[in-house]
């Protein structure tokens, strides 16, 4: 098996600018794509959404922030639907705000 160093090795031999530019392009290829999601899926994350407050029932919250996905998960705290957001309580006490517009999916009550 070849134990090569890599890029590591080739770093040495290039500009700074030519380094940071390839740095970039790795995080660049970190992004995921943003897909819109269809009326269906908003009327499923709706009745979901509903459902956790009725039943006070935990969530997991997978959302589209700085073209990368996060996810939170906890109990609906608070809906805004003139705003276009709602809010999502984890941990201590703490609170995250998610704009619908920024939802991948909703998934698993507890």
């Amino acid at each position: 098996m070849i134990r090569d160093r890599g890029r590591i090795k080739w770093t040495a031999m290039m500009l700074p600018e030519h380094v940071e530019q390839l740095r970039d392009w790795q995080k660049e290829d970190q992004h995921q794509i943003r897909q819109q999601p269809d009326e269906q899926q908003m009327e499923e994350w709706n009745y979901q959404i509903q459902e956790a407050i009725e039943r006070n029932l935990s969530l997991t919250v997978h959302y589209w922030q700085d073209q990368k996905v996060k996810t939170v998960k906890g109990f609906v705290s608070k809906i805004n639907v003139l705003e276009g957001f709602f809010q999502i309580t984890f941990g201590e006490g703490k609170t995250y705000t998610i704009p619908f517009v920024n939802l991948k999916s909703i998934s698993d009550f507890e």
